[in-house]
């Protein structure tokens, strides 16, 4: 009986494999082993800061300039902000399919943009420049309030 249960596991994994081989995932798969091993053992690794921290990348404008001033103490902003949330259980197993940015919303007229924006197609976060992270925190957390579909679309 043991046997037949060999033989019937083994039959089972060799038509498993033969059937990921035909749609060329096999190849997929052991190319990109580091990336799917958590698919297949033991879950997905537990979400930590700095794993968001890396996720992103930012686009800074010219160093030394009162612009760059402002979004460095934006990222700064940002960074403690998603210390203070810690919302995210795991970043998706595949990943995104182009690296998130973090852009900035200033205006050359002086005016500005209060709330955060999101472009979801070019996994794109636009930031608010504010001058403290009270404000920073208050307008984060209103946009993503007033915008309850977000992320559900």
């Amino acid at each position: 009986m043991k046997t037949n249960m060999k033989c019937l596991a083994f039959f089972c994994l060799v038509r498993f494999v033969d059937g990921m081989n035909a749609m060329g995932l096999a190849e997929k798969i052991r190319s990109h082993i580091e990336e799917l091993e958590p698919l297949f053992v033991g879950g997905p690794k537990a979400l930590q800061l700095q794993d968001l921290l890396d996720l992103f990348s930012v686009s800074f404008a010219e160093p030394g300039s009162n612009r760059r001033r402002a979004q460095n103490q934006t990222v700064m902003f940002w960074n403690d902000w998603l210390i203070e949330v810690d919302g995210l259980n795991s970043i998706p197993p595949l990943g995104f399919p182009r690296c998130p940015t973090i852009e900035f919303l200033q205006c050359d007229d002086g005016s500005r943009k209060l709330y955060p924006e999101a472009n979801t197609c070019e996994v794109t976060l636009r930031l608010p420049i504010h001058q403290t992270y009270d404000s920073f925190v208050h307008y984060m957390e209103s946009g993503l309030i007033q915008a309850p579909t977000f992320g559900f679309l």
